[in-house]
């Protein structure tokens, strides 16, 4: 009978803030089994630390240390922006008969306090419910981001949809009115994409759908959107790109898609595209709706005009000649 292989769980990781080797060592030996503990002498490192690329799943801090106090640092980490460190447990340890630490504490943002000396029983148990709570705020962040991101994603080619394209078009538009810099917009269409699906299959379709939109993502720049809007047309969006930048790239773009060879079930698929551009400077557009329905425009031109071919203008041309 094969052997098997047990798997172990990586230990949670607990910070803790504390200069004591004394309390360091108890605490080892209370939570060592269950626990991955990592020591700061102080606020300082302990700050280092949490803005590194470790995953903390709970912090243990004295009140008193050099540097910067127990108090200090839980002030950071409540006024942090990141939301790793806002969510974040924070246990705090104090002398049985210090009140003003253990009040300043909770002001401060504290989940709770552990009294000095430390009882192994009640420290596992106040570990236990803070660590749970970690874990169960931190997945329903997750899932928060997820589900945002389900909002804003193309379900096929995982890039922007037609809902991100216009919210991020409206605050890049905005930007550039307000320091009057360059947008532009690129709107590209498949060339007879219905003869695509019905030649080749709804699948060479999709897989159609998904290669351009890969070659999109790797000719553009991280500041960019690509979006797909719908059926067969995406839309990129392009800030700090003038109308000729923006024609240089997507002769790039038009060229790069002719050239790809896609093979679908051992079968050939050519695909080119129609391009049509529109620039905020030149189209003088007072809204993202606007700039991409003088894009649209062109991208009409430009399939009238015989497609796989880009235009730049309203008379249909694909360069400023």
């Amino acid at each position: 009978m094969p052997k098997q292989i047990q798997t172990t769980e990586p230990l949670p990781q607990l910070l803790l803030v504390e200069d004591s080797h004394t309390t360091h060592a108890l605490l080892t030996k209370y939570l060592g089994r269950n626990y991955q503990l990592i020591q700061a002498n102080d606020g300082v490192e302990a700050w280092k630390l949490l803005n590194s690329d470790r995953e903390f799943d709970l912090v243990i801090t004295d009140v008193h240390m050099p540097n910067m106090s127990g108090h200090q640092l839980l002030v950071k980490i409540r006024k942090s922006d990141d939301i790793r460190h806002k969510n974040l447990p924070v246990i705090v340890m104090t002398s049985a008969e210090d009140n003003v630490d253990r009040n300043l504490a909770f002001l401060n943002g504290a989940n709770d306090f552990l009294i000095k000396p430390l009882d192994e029983m009640e420290l596992q148990a106040r570990i236990k419910v803070h660590y749970r709570l970690s874990r169960t705020i931190r997945e329903l962040e997750a899932s928060k981001r997820a589900l945002a991101a389900q909002v804003t994603t193309d379900s096929l080619t995982k890039l922007k949809n037609r809902r991100a394209f216009f919210e991020n078009g409206g605050t890049a538009l905005e930007l550039a009115q307000l320091k009057k810099s360059e947008l532009s917009v690129i709107l590209l269409d498949i060339d007879y994409f219905k003869k695509i699906n019905d030649t080749f299959g709804h699948q060479a379709g999709d897989e159609a759908l998904t290669l351009v939109g890969s070659i999109l993502t790797q000719m553009t720049r991280p500041e960019d959107t690509v979006s797909r809007i719908g059926g067969e047309e995406f839309a990129i969006l392009l800030p700090g790109v003038n109308r000729l930048g923006a024609a240089v790239m997507a002769e790039r773009i038009r060229a790069t898609i002719e050239g790809e060879k896609f093979v679908s079930e051992n079968k050939i698929v050519p695909i080119t595209v129609s391009i049509g551009i529109a620039s905020y400077a030149v189209d003088y557009s007072d809204s993202i709706d606007h700039l991409l329905g003088a894009a649209d425009k062109r991208l009409y031109l430009a399939k009238k005009s015989g497609r796989n071919r880009i235009c730049v203008n309203d008379e249909g041309r694909s360069s400023f000649a």
